[in-house]
């Protein structure tokens, strides 16, 4: 049985990307033409600019 800890950090893994405005997690999918697919953790996809990810005061990514 994983603890609490290891189960955050295996979210952290798959789900890379955290949008630091609203706390929700996403992984990337796929990119194209300079727009990138995320999807959370949910299933829900989302649509991004692909420079847009550089932004840290939006985006903070788990290594």
């Amino acid at each position: 049985m994983s603890t609490l800890n290891e189960l955050a950090e295996q979210i952290s893994l798959l789900y890379p990307i955290e949008d630091t405005r609203y706390g929700i997690r996403y992984r990337i999918v796929d990119q194209l033409a300079g727009t990138t697919e995320l999807e959370a953790m949910n299933g829900q996809p989302r649509y991004v600019p692909t420079h847009s990810l550089q932004d840290q005061s939006i985006w903070k990514k788990s290594a």
